[in-house]
């Protein structure tokens, strides 16, 4: 289980990101308070599996952006 320090963490930098949307955000930081797929895809009006697609593509985006700030931070 993930430290209350970890969690806000990680949703200070994902509210920060630029280049997720607004979805994506919405989905991360909701799936990192252990809310259920079902209840973020009856929000949206979408299966879980389509939660869980946006879920993928955002992580995909936060890796890449910090991947990218630590090749600039050098």
């Amino acid at each position: 289980m993930r430290t209350n320090k970890t969690l806000r963490f990680l949703s200070a930098y994902i509210r920060k990101l630029p280049h997720i949307t607004d979805k994506e955000r919405f989905v991360l930081l909701k799936r990192l308070k252990s809310v259920t797929l079902k209840k973020i895809g009856f929000k949206y009006g979408v299966t879980e599996a389509r939660i869980r697609q946006i879920e993928r593509e955002a992580i995909k985006k936060v890796k890449r952006g910090l991947y990218q700030q630590k090749l600039f931070e050098k």
